[in-house]
């Protein structure tokens, strides 16, 4: 499907298959799509919303697009903090 279709659907109140969000990040990732088709496609979920299962194949196309490790493989106690980059984010 392609850019347009996906935003096309999204905008119009449609559901995002995990097909659509893979060709998505994808095409992000690639440079495939262009920015103001990134910037149509978060517009129109800001807009109309992400349902629990979108959001779910969302975070999971996010996932799989990063390095993950395993932390059992640390001999002791781990913890992550992650900074939001915002002014007065201090730990």
């Amino acid at each position: 499907m392609s850019a347009v279709d996906i935003i096309r659907c999204k905008r119009d109140g449609g559901r995002l298959t995990a097909g659509h969000i893979s060709e998505f990040i994808c095409g992000v990732l690639d440079g495939e799509w262009q920015q103001g088709q990134v910037a149509a496609l978060l517009m129109a979920i800001v807009l109309v919303g992400l349902d629990e299962e979108e959001t779910d194949h969302l975070l999971a196309a996010m996932v799989e697009t990063g390095e993950r490790f395993d932390p059992a493989s640390f001999q002791r106690p781990t913890a992550d903090k992650h900074s939001t980059g915002g002014v007065g984010d201090k730990t």
